[in-house]
């Protein structure tokens, strides 16, 4: 194959061309790197981190959690429907915008006027988005929401979404 001969030849011309030989060593790395790109594993929503850990019972919460009561409304909730708040809701998001045209995410809080989806993609405030949870029934088709606010919270971003038109009832209850 080689002998010390022509071993020597090239190491000689590669001394004689150094730039050249760098050169060819940087587009070689830059080629293999474009076609061998690394892949890590697409990101996926925790429920866990979305609601946070369960805190101590607070015996005030609990006698209105029994009476059912409605929550104490602060000054700054301005909000015309009651906010309910439960166990984050697997659904499909459905837009032209979003990659693969579906993408699963997570209702964390709804109410009779909208729901707060967290996403793994953000999405223009204005855009109008089909949701539908994943346990909802064949006969339950997508319910269209427009949204109104869009914001990073950690690895997610949290939509803040209004109803284009109310849905019944029972396909509320399927978002929590």
């Amino acid at each position: 194959m080689f002998d010390s001969q022509s071993l020597e030849a090239a190491t000689a011309w590669a001394k004689a061309h150094l730039p050249i030989v760098i050169g060819g060593a940087v587009a070689l790395v830059a080629v293999v790197v474009v076609l061998f790109p690394r892949r890590k594993p697409p990101p996926t929503l925790d429920p866990e981190k979305l609601v946070g850990p369960a805190g101590p019972a607070n015996p005030l919460s609990e006698g209105k959690a029994n009476n059912w009561d409605p929550p104490e409304h602060s000054y700054a909730d301005r909000r015309a429907a009651v906010r309910r708040e439960g166990p984050p809701v697997r659904v499909v998001v459905a837009a032209p915008g979003l990659r693969k045209g579906a993408n699963e995410a997570y209702v964390i809080d709804r109410s009779t006027g909208g729901l707060k989806i967290a996403l793994l993609q953000a999405v223009a405030v204005g855009g109008t988005l089909q949701v539908r949870a994943i346990n909802a029934p064949e006969t339950v088709g997508f319910v269209a929401v427009v949204v109104r606010s869009c914001r990073r919270n950690g690895d997610h971003f949290e939509l803040g979404c209004e109803f284009e038109k109310t849905p019944p009832w029972n396909v509320l209850l399927l978002f929590g």
